[in-house]
Order: structure tokens, then sequence, then C-alpha cells
């Protein structure tokens, strides 16, 4: 086997450090091809050239990197990532630490092969794969009387995530006959690419000023993908249950666009967005998924910021939504409903100038600092214009800026918690400067909470002596359990553990903190 012999040896170990998973036959089938010598000389010449790159493709096979199928439909996207993006995502998938540790492994290997059969080694190191070792090091699950548990079968894994989704379809929360009424006010729902309460944790950035606005605050609100196109079309349709991840671009549910019901109770409904919407077909999901058809607000007569990941230019947030009021406050109508889409925040945007000195994660904080600086900003010229606000801020996912062994920095290919648990607010103008009381709300949410308190909003307007408490808008909000989906991944929380399931395959306990 010679040199492949350090090859099995290195997966081996990956395996059992939980970097990598280890498919048994795949791997068995390719050392057998590599051990067997009874073959004439062409085929062995032919082995020798075939050999690398089938051993590349395995180990990818077997890495936590998104499948190769959904990679190569998305090449398109890819090339029109910047340059200095490939260069950015190249130095992340380069890690120096592990290269080092890799290259002291090969010295000692190359020693003991001197004196040891490594080709034996490595086979006994495949073997060991098939022993129950790895579920040893899985955590011991207890009841509530501190029992040792088992853990569930896939087959009530399956059978739960299915029940979940049977469920989901028959929970709605809008009420499409009501006609709004009393006071007049706007609903504004800011969506905001790449931030979850992981990130703002390790940017320190969890008790932002701009949260003590918020009236309501959702400490446990999942977004259900860490894709921004998935969550985006969640999200426009909140007003129903959540839906399998493989119903989101099929047409939507009666009843379900949050938008279109806000229209039919009186709302006009406008769009805009700090970019261009181009990218994956961004602004078509937002109009053909999400029933969003009005008319894009001219973001272009505002100030770029940043140059995105795909090139394109991004607008100051402030400038776009201050330039949207103005020309809201010049309008007649009554009541307007704004979706706005901002992705400062997103994974690889750089300075203008092209600065070379600073990649998008060392820059992240600081955009983070600036959007909320910005709404923070508008929030205050919205309040002093005197017109009632419903302000949703509601982000999509967040941007895994975090470190961990299950995937590269950015990269959201697991929909893990520390991805989807974003941090929801829900702020109100108001003419006095009286200190915001902040409730918060803990159990399990989604979108249709999002749309729950919107449809009582418009029912009982949250504004003047005759609102209701916010005990009352409170009152059986919908909970809605952990499951989140991207197209080959599925999370889901059964029990106090959270499950990780990829291609259909089968399940496996998953760690959040790793």
């Amino acid at each position: 086997m010679g040199i492949w012999s350090f090859y099995f040896i290195i997966k081996i170990i990956l395996f059992y450090t939980g970097y990598i998973n280890f498919h048994f036959f795949v791997n068995t089938a390719f050392a057998l091809a590599l051990i067997f010598s009874n073959a004439s000389p062409r085929l062995l010449q032919i082995r020798k050239w075939l050999a690398p790159p089938i051993g590349i493709l395995i180990f990818y096979f077997d890495s936590q990197l998104p499948p190769l199928r959904n990679v190569i439909p998305k090449i398109s996207q890819l090339l029109d990532f910047s340059f200095q993006y490939y260069i950015e995502l190249l130095t992340r998938i380069v890690n120096w630490e592990v290269l080092a540790a890799l290259l002291v492994l090969y010295i000692v290997y190359h020693f003991l092969s001197k004196k040891l059969r490594m080709s034996t080694i490595a086979v006994i190191a495949i073997m060991s794969t098939l022993l129950p070792l790895r579920a040893n090091m899985l955590p011991v699950i207890y009841d509530a009387d501190g029992q040792i548990i088992g853990l569930p079968s896939d087959i009530e894994l399956t059978e739960s995530l299915d029940g979940f989704f049977i469920e989901e379809l028959d929970r709605t929360a809008f009420n499409r006959s009501q006609k709004a009424n009393g006071t007049p006010f706007d609903i504004l729902v800011i969506n905001v690419c790449s931030l979850a309460w992981d990130d703002l944790k390790y940017i320190k950035e969890e008790n932002n000023p701009l949260f003590k606005r918020f009236a309501y605050l959702f400490t446990n609100f999942n977004s259900a993908s860490s894709y921004s196109g998935p969550s985006i079309i969640r999200l426009l349709r909140a007003s129903h249950g959540q839906q399998d991840q493989r119903d989101l671009y099929k047409p939507a549910v009666d009843g379900s666009l949050l938008f279109n019901n806000l229209n039919k109770t009186g709302y006009q409904v406008q769009l805009a967005l700090n970019h261009d919407g181009k990218f994956d077909n961004l602004l078509k999901e937002i109009r053909n998924e999400g029933g969003m058809s009005a008319p894009l607000f001219d973001n272009t007569q505002t100030t770029p910021y940043l140059k995105g990941f795909d090139g394109s230019q991004v607008y100051d947030d402030y400038s776009v939504l201050s330039n949207w009021w103005d020309a809201r406050m010049k309008s007649p109508n009554e009541r307007v409903a704004l979706f706005y889409n901002t992705i400062s925040l997103h994974d690889g945007n750089r300075a203008l100038d092209g600065s070379k000195l600073e990649n998008s994660v060392e820059t992240y904080s600081r955009r983070t600092q600036k959007l909320l600086s910005d709404l923070d900003r508008f929030y205050t010229k919205v309040n002093n214009s005197g017109r009632q606000v419903v302000i949703v801020f509601i982000p999509e996912h967040g941007a895994a800026i975090r470190r961990n062994k299950n995937e590269i920095v950015g990269m959201r290919e697991i929909p893990s918690p520390n991805v989807t648990n974003v941090p929801v607010g829900i702020m109100f103008t108001s003419k006095t400067d009286t200190p915001v009381k902040t409730h918060l709300i803990e159990h399990p949410t989604s979108y249709l909470a999002t749309s729950d308190l919107l449809s009582k909003f418009v029912s009982k307007p949250p504004f003047g002596s005759a609102a209701p408490t916010s005990e009352t808008y409170l009152k059986n909000i919908p909970a809605t359990r952990f499951v989140a989906e991207n197209e080959d991944a599925v999370i889901m929380k059964f029990g106090s553990s959270y499950y990780f399931r990829s291609n259909d395959i089968n399940w496996n306990i998953f760690d959040a903190n790793d």
C-alpha cells in the first residue's frame, strides 16, 4: 500500500476526533484495490495514475463539505464570486495548524515505517471503524429522574421529523378576513443577512444599544435554514406552518403569504434592498416564491458602502432606508408595509477601495456595529417624524463567524442552532423618551409567531391609550419545535439533544458547541 497507509491512518485519526466521516465500504474497496498487486504492469500503471484523484474524491466524500451534487449545479454562482473572495476562501480552507500537525505525523510515520508494517496497521485501523468505539464518545442522555436512557433509533427520529411536517400543514397565524382599523400605522420588516445570537456573542455585541429599543425580543427564534433564499421564502410565507425544504419552491399554500395578507387588510406593500438582488436570482425568488410583486425601490440614488462578494455594489443601509422613508412620507397611503433586505453582513463583502489588508471575517464586527448603528439612527428619524410604526428586525440566518470543527468559517452548510438561532425583535415608535420595557419570548418559535403578532397588531393597534397590554399580544404565541434544513441536511431537536442527518442516510447526535 506504501504511502497510502499514511492516507488511511490520517483519515482514521480525523474520524475518531470527529472532523470527518468514514464510509467503511467505499474506503475498504479503495484500500483493497491499492493492496492488490497480482496484476499486469499496465493495470498497475493505470492504478498509479487513477489512485490520487480517486483518493481525493473519497476524502471529499468523507468530509463535512457539501456533496458534489450540490456544488456542481452552483458552479455558475461560484463563478460570480470576486477574485478577492476566492483568495479569502482559500485561506480558510488551508489550515496551517493542521498542515503542521500532518507534517509532524508524517515524520513519525516515516521513522515507524522502517520498523513496522504500516499497511497492516492501516488495515487494522480501517477495520476498527466497525467497532462501536465512537458510541462511547457520544454524550449520555438522562431522563427527568436522572436515569440513563437509550439514544433514539433512526426510525424514531425519522417518524418524529415526518410528524412535525404533518402537524405544520394545519397551522396558520393570520386573520385574513380582518380589516385594518383604528390608528393607522406602518409595518417595516427589516430582514438582515448573516446575524445569529452566536455571532453577536462572539463579537460581544449581544447587548448592542439597538436591542434596548425592542419591546419584544425573541431569544429562541429558529430561522429554519442557513441559506438566504429559503430563509426569505419562509419569512414571506410566515402565515402558515413550517414547510419541508422540498416544498419551498412549489406554489405557496393559500393564505401563507404574509405581505399578501397584509395587503388584503389595507396595507400597500413595498419592497427595498440595499443590493441588486441578482446573485442566485434572489430578487426573482422574492417575487415568485414570496409573492412580492411590488416595484423595487430605487437604491441607486443612495451611497455605495461596500463591494459585494460577487463584485456588485452594496448600498449604505441608513441611506437606503432614509431615502425610502422620505418618499414614504410624501405618499398619501394611510398604511404601508415594507419588506427590506440587507446583505451588509454577507460573507466576502469588502471595502470599496478593495483593501487587501483585511478579509470579511476580520471586518465582520465593524460591519455589524455599523449596521446596528444605522438601524438605530433610522429608528430615531422615523420616531421623530411623529408617525406610528412597527419595525420588525429579523435576520435570515447567522454568519457562522465562530470557527468550529464541523465546517469552514462562513460556509453555513450545516443548519445548526448556532446559525439558525437568530435575534428577532419588534420596535414601536413613541413620542416619549420613556425607557422601553423589553418582553422576552424565550420558548422555541419561528416565523409563525411573527405572523401571529402582526395579525394581532393589525386587529388592535399597539398605539394610543386604548392599545392592549403586551401580555394580551403575547398570549398563545405559536411555539415551533426546532427543525432546520438545507438541501441535503437537516438538524432536529429531539428531547434535549440535537440530531443531524445528511443525504437522507442516517441520524447522528450533533453537538452545536464543537
